[in-house]
């Protein structure tokens, strides 16, 4: 899979996309209407801010934002990005998996423009799409905290020895910290 720049070249593929993501969960929701044609996606490939999927020629999906904006979505003072509905899909095929890779892609983007806080629409019954972005920490970030206090039971290893640091033994754990952090600020985990 090969993930690019999404540019008006892209349009009419990833609109092909974008009827076919709703008329999949138009399949499932028949309250929803018709429709014929999709909003027009040109003014997302003029921002810069998206990326596209492709599997050799075919396109497997797009992702793409409202160029960033102040105090993002009323709760904080963040700059933030926006993916309304039909301003990303991909195919039902390994959807999971190129979601994955296109936010890794475009959040590397979002942070660069700097769009700190991050919003995807996406279609209710498209459980495959909500489980990769709550991995990614659209949800996921919160469960470690949301837990019993009771002791977490694990099997002991003879190998290791468990104890607590002294303060004068943080600075040898301190470059693994600094990795860690490295890590967890590069995309997808920003």
């Amino acid at each position: 899979m090969i993930i690019t720049d999404f540019n008006k070249d892209h349009v009419e593929r990833a609109q092909a996309l974008v009827m076919q993501n709703y008329e999949e969960e138009r399949s499932i929701v028949s309250a929803l209407p018709v429709i014929s044609q999709t909003p027009d996606l040109r003014g997302f490939a003029d921002n810069g801010l998206g990326v596209a999927a492709f599997d050799g020629e075919k396109m497997a999906g797009f992702l793409c934002c409202v160029s960033p904006f102040q105090n993002a979505f009323g709760s904080t003072d963040a700059v933030g990005v926006f993916s309304p509905m039909g301003a990303n899909g991909a195919t039902v095929e390994n959807r999971a998996k190129i979601y994955a890779r296109m936010y890794q892609a475009a959040g590397e983007k979002w942070v660069k423009s700097g769009a700190l806080s991050h919003a995807v629409c996406l279609y209710a019954h498209d459980k495959e799409a909500h489980e990769q972005f709550f991995r990614y920490g659209f949800g996921l970030r919160c469960v470690d905290a949301i837990r019993g206090m009771e002791p977490i039971s694990c099997t002991p290893r003879e190998e290791y020895d468990f104890m607590e640091l002294g303060d004068d033994e943080y600075q040898s754990v301190h470059v693994l910290h600094l990795l860690l952090y490295k890590r967890q600020c590069s995309s997808p985990f920003l």
